[in-house]
């Protein structure tokens, strides 16, 4: 007899509300081991999946069988598979970095409703390649394209803190012999930019609150803009990280001082932080 279309359509839905159990309770196993530092032991990997060590150990069974876990012979520890390390290379494969990052700018400007911009690395340093205005009224002059100075920008910082040092030294000597040059209120020397890269680094995320005048900008011959170049405007910047633990992005989120709470501890910064820690472990990031 020839089932009724709708029948068919609740009985599929069913189906796909049921799901497969055994999956879904297997998928801690795999969690725990991809978070372990290193190889577990049985009792430890249960403890870490949240279930006894003989309910562990059969699923375990499976999953050696398909691939997905392997364990020492000599030491009978577990750790994940080929087929984990194959399906994970797969996936990292796949991702598109960009969309990923546009999506976590969005979710930053939904929940701080600031100017939010995201940043790579380029040939001339520190620059933003994505920007979301605040739908707010007060507006921040920033660019696309536009190159971000390593010394006195939020952006510009957080590389200096998180990019390896040897990538960017060259850059930052120039940097320092311009900022003496031309006298700006900008460290000049690695001794007075030394306490901003570490300050940036204890609190895994740089801050720039601006308060130079506009007089001060920079000549237009040169032509860089700057957070800290608007008076009033605070910026906080954290990094991004993909899964080879190099510096991926920035994420900058930047608004009048009336708005931005200038306390690491404030929303705002906090909001920074946890969206780029979530868009690095979206990019395969594993903090050591």
């Amino acid at each position: 007899m020839k089932q009724s279309p709708r029948i068919k359509d609740e009985t599929s839905h069913s189906s796909e509300q049921q799901g497969i159990q055994s999956v879904e309770v297997a998928a801690p196993l795999l969690l725990a081991l991809a978070n372990a530092p290193g190889p577990l032991a049985l009792s430890a990997l249960a403890r870490n999946a949240g279930m006894p060590s003989a309910k562990a150990h059969r699923y375990l069974v499976s999953l050696i069988r398909v691939g997905l876990v392997e364990q020492d012979a000599a030491t009978g520890l577990y750790d994940l598979g080929a087929l984990a390390l194959e399906l994970g290379l797969a996936a990292l494969g796949r991702l598109d970095a960009v969309k990923l990052a546009d999506e976590a700018m969005t979710s930053l400007r939904d929940a701080t409703g600031e100017t939010v911009a995201l940043a790579t690395w380029g040939n001339f340093g520190p620059t933003y390649i994505r920007l979301l205005q605040s739908r707010g009224p007060v507006t921040v002059n920033l660019q696309i394209g536009s190159v971000m100075p390593l010394t006195y920008t939020a952006s510009g910082l957080c590389f200096a803190a998180f990019m390896p040092e040897s990538e960017t030294r060259d850059m930052l000597d120039k940097e320092l012999m311009r900022n003496r040059d031309e006298k700006l209120n900008a460290p000049s020397t690695m001794e007075a930019l030394a306490p901003l890269l570490a300050e940036t680094r204890q609190h895994g995320m740089a801050r720039m609150i601006g308060h130079l005048d506009p007089s001060e900008v920079r000549r237009p011959s040169i032509s860089r803009t700057a957070e800290r170049l608007l008076a009033g405007f605070n910026a906080f910047s954290a990094p991004v990280f993909d899964h080879e633990a190099r510096m991926r992005f920035c994420l900058t989120v930047v608004g009048s001082s009336a708005h931005i709470d200038g306390a690491w501890d404030g929303d705002i910064a906090q909001a920074t932080k946890a969206h780029a820690q979530q868009l690095s472990q979206r990019l395969g990031y594993r903090a050591v």
